[in-house]
């Protein structure tokens, strides 16, 4: 099964006094894969850059934007809109081996998903909290969707309850938090079991209303098995990340594909509004 979506992502910021100049990146642009296909891109920003690069990519293949404004400005506007084709992954997800077969990870490329990374050090609270959905032989697709089910339970969404300097350690404890703090402690205890996961930014549709994460960017999960490639996993909603999903990039976590980032030449408080539309074709 295949479907079409538009994605439209809008990041404005108010300054409290003229920024003199800004330098910007930006994972913003959908990542072209075996089940993605980008069929039409834009990105807008205003003031217009003085300084505008190609399109390039990051180190783990991403397509990233740079650009550079070097005239005072009391706002910062940045439009993305996308359209993208989804093909469904679960056909070869349903596939997975014995969760068993992917530990440890075989390719000298999955090693480094395997290890602690800025935003996810290796917890065994929350390996420990995984190991019950692990029971032996059981497929690691179905492993991954317990998992998931279960964090959508016992975990509480709440934008309030944390920042992007919150520990893992404290999510992990109260249990609080938002997609990305849930999507670095489902990382945690999978690496800490020895798999091989990495983190996914994106988008997630939200039709019926009750979508966590949606109208922003989103965050969840991709472990790799043999024969069956990396299985998305979202703990926030409680599913497999498939067809709903559109993928920006990945990394080992957030630092490595955060939306957009830079260096701003000021002073005095900045006002951030974020919105996604996200809808089918």
């Amino acid at each position: 099964m295949t479907l079409r979506y538009r994605v439209r992502h809008s990041t404005h910021y108010d300054y409290a006094h003229p920024a003199a100049s800004a330098r910007h990146l930006a994972h913003l642009t959908p990542r072209a894969t075996d089940w993605q296909a980008v069929e039409s891109h834009a990105l807008d920003v205003a003031p217009a850059p003085t300084e505008w690069s190609d399109p390039q990519f990051d180190y783990f293949g991403n397509p990233v934007r740079h650009w550079a404004i070097s005239l005072p400005h009391r706002e910062l506007d940045v439009r993305a809109e996308s359209v993208v084709r989804v093909e469904s992954q679960l056909p070869r997800w349903t596939r997975s081996p014995a969760w068993e077969r992917a530990l440890p990870p075989a390719a000298p490329e999955l090693v480094e998903f395997t290890l602690p990374s800025p935003y996810v050090p290796l917890l065994a609270a929350a390996a420990d909290y995984l190991r019950s959905s692990f029971a032996g032989g059981r497929p690691l697709h179905e492993c991954l969707h317990e998992v998931a089910l279960r964090m959508r339970q016992d975990f509480v969404f709440d934008p309030t309850a944390t920042t992007i300097a919150t520990p893992v350690e404290d999510v992990c404890r109260h249990r609080r938090g938002v997609c990305q703090d849930f999507a670095h402690c489902l990382l945690s205890g999978l690496r800490a079991l020895g798999f091989a996961a990495r983190y996914m930014s994106g988008y997630v549709l939200d039709e019926g209303g009750g979508t966590r994460g949606a109208g922003a960017s989103h965050a969840w999960v991709a472990v790799h098995a043999p024969d069956a490639g990396w299985i998305g996993c979202d703990p926030t909603n409680g599913k497999l990340a498939d067809l709903e999903f559109v993928t920006l990039g990945w990394g080992r976590d957030f630092g490595d594909v955060t939306p957009l980032r830079g260096v701003v030449l000021g002073h005095g408080e900045q006002r951030l509004c974020v919105g996604v539309e996200f809808h089918r074709l």
